[in-house]
């Protein structure tokens, strides 16, 4: 494929990075400037334990003794702790005997300082396991150290805010968010090889039609959760008014034979060229087995061409035909 240019404009640039800082400035302001725990902004929900149970419950289980951790656009919330509260909990009720170690990032070093104040205490008293905080940009260049080094990467706002981004610009109109490109590739950089590594968003987005197009991932899994179980979930804070009805959470499995430095991010639906003999190059199957006794009218044209688009894309080699409707 040709190689695939990531757009320079499509970056933080210093602009977004002291809004950031004046935000998280403003927000840890109390009595005397010191860091306060109830001036700390969870954006789309809270980590209650339905919600960690179900984040944790995605991780990929590895043979290794340690399963690495990697938050981006952490702000000043506290879910890799929580996270690492809650597994801690969980091994000593032995349904674990793995080490887990975390770190959040951001690309606010004021947020950064907050989270490791708030947090000493609780850092210095981790025996096997690790919680740290650092600084990275998650759309520009990654340090060689950092690449394929994480089982997990999670999200929780980072995917929305450069979604809402391209919306309030001209950008948004190309079909997919110029921000995203490097951000997924990025994230795919990150993630360990052979290990079914995965990138965990936590949305009040029904759909992420890049992060479901994106040849990245060998899959995309998602959950819907309910709101009125999880208690506050706000987009702003104090915006209750537009509070989501409910909270998705994406599971985005890896896909190890794809090349971000040359393959293409998205899928090409290419969805005028299908026709009954197109086939999938990795089993075989055409189009019109892939339908099977389905008529191709019964959903429509667009929707099983979509989907026979997405088969040739995350198919492992092994696949079967579909399964008849009776």
């Amino acid at each position: 494929m040709a190689a695939t240019k990531e757009h320079a404009p499509a970056e933080q640039n210093d602009k977004t990075i002291d809004f950031w800082d004046a935000f998280y400035t403003d927000l840890s302001a109390c009595v005397n400037g010191q860091p306060s725990d109830g001036n700390d902004l969870e954006w789309i929900v809270s980590s209650k334990p339905v919600v960690l149970d179900k984040i944790l419950s995605l991780f990929p289980t590895q043979p290794q003794n340690n399963i690495r951790i990697l938050e981006i656009g952490c702000g000043v919330s506290q879910l890799s702790r929580c996270l690492l509260e809650r597994k801690i909990r969980q091994q000593g009720d032995g349904k674990s005997q793995h080490a887990f170690d975390f770190v959040s990032t951001d690309v606010s070093l004021v947020c950064l300082e907050h989270n490791r104040a708030r947090d000493s205490a609780y850092i210095d008293s981790l025996d096997s396991c690790s919680l740290s905080y650092a600084e990275l940009n998650v759309v520009k260049e990654l340090p060689p150290c950092q690449l394929h080094k994480y089982d997990v990467v999670l999200d929780k706002g980072t995917c929305d805010t450069f979604l809402f981004r391209s919306k309030r610009t001209q950008k948004g109109s190309e079909a997919h968010a110029p921000l995203l490109i490097p951000l997924l590739n990025n994230v795919h950089r990150l993630l360990r090889r052979g290990c079914r590594a995965k990138y965990i968003i936590i949305s009040p987005r029904s759909k992420l039609k890049s992060v479901r197009d994106f040849n990245g991932f060998a899959s995309v899994n998602r959950t819907r959760m309910s709101t009125d179980l999880l208690g506050d979930a706000v987009l702003v804070k104090g915006n209750a008014e537009h509070k989501p009805t409910h909270v998705f959470i994406y599971e985005c499995t890896r896909n190890d034979s794809y090349h971000p430095d040359t393959d293409e991010p998205f899928i090409d639906k290419g969805l005028t060229t299908i026709n009954n003999d197109s086939i999938c190059g990795k089993c075989h199957m055409t189009f019109k087995a892939f339908l099977g006794n389905v008529h191709i009218q019964d959903q429509g044209v667009v929707q099983w061409t979509r989907r026979f688009s997405n088969h040739t894309i995350h198919c492992t080699g092994n696949s079967t035909r579909v399964k008849q409707k009776t």
